[in-house]
C-alpha cells in the first residue's frame, strides 16, 4: 500500500524535474540522463547536503566546481574588466552558500553547465568516450559505474517518461 501512495508523488516530482531539466540543461546531454542524474544525486530534494561536502542542491554541485565556472566566465571578459583572483572565488563561495544556489532551474543550470565543461575536456583530450569520462570527473570516483547506473536508469525513462522504474537501478 505504501509503494501505491509515493509513486504518484514520484511521478510528480519526475514531471516536475523534466520540466526544469527541458528548461535549464546547458549540455548536450539528452534530458532523460539528467533527470536520472540529479535523482541519483540528491533524490530530487533541492536542498540536499551531505554532511562533510561541499555539494549542494539537485545536481550536489561542488564548490570547487562553482569556482571553475566563476573563473572561466571571468576570462571570457575583457581584461579591464576581470575580477582579481581571491575576489573572483570569495564571490564563488558566497553564490555557492547561498538560498540562490539551491534554487531548482539555478542549480540544474550550474550543474549542467558543469557537466558540459568536462564534456568539451574530455573530448579535447580525445577520450573515446568523452561523455563517460566527465562523469567519471563529475562524481570524482574513476570507475565507470556512476555513469553505467544513470545511463541504463536513463534508457528506461526513456523507453516509459512517466514510469518510475528507472529509479529503482539507482
Amino acid at each position: 500500500m505504501a509503494e501505491s501512495i509515493a509513486c504518484p508523488d514520484l511521478r510528480t516530482r519526475v514531471r516536475e524535474i523534466r520540466e526544469l531539466v527541458a528548461a535549464n540543461n546547458r549540455s548536450c546531454l539528452p534530458h532523460e540522463l539528467i533527470v536520472c542524474q540529479i535523482y541519483m544525486e540528491s533524490r530530487f530534494d533541492a536542498c540536499a547536503q551531505p554532511a562533510g561536502s561541499s555539494a549542494r542542491g539537485l545536481m550536489q554541485l561542488l564548490k570547487v566546481a562553482n569556482r571553475e565556472l566563476f573563473r572561466l566566465d571571468n576570462l571570457k571578459k575583457p581584461l579591464a574588466e576581470r575580477c582579481p583572483e581571491d575576489e573572483l572565488y570569495a564571490r564563488a563561495d558566497a553564490f555557492h552558500d547561498s538560498p540562490a544556489f539551491i534554487i531548482e532551474a539555478t542549480n540544474i543550470e550550474y550543474g549542467t553547465r558543469y557537466l558540459q565543461l568536462l564534456i568539451d575536456r574530455a573530448r579535447a583530450a580525445r577520450c573515446p568516450d568523452p561523455v563517460a569520462e566527465a562523469y567519471k570527473d563529475y562524481r570524482g570516483v574513476r570507475n565507470g559505474i556512476y555513469y553505467q547506473k544513470i545511463r541504463a536508469a536513463a534508457d528506461r525513462l526513456k523507453r516509459d517518461p512517466d514510469g518510475v522504474e528507472a529509479f529503482a537501478v539507482l
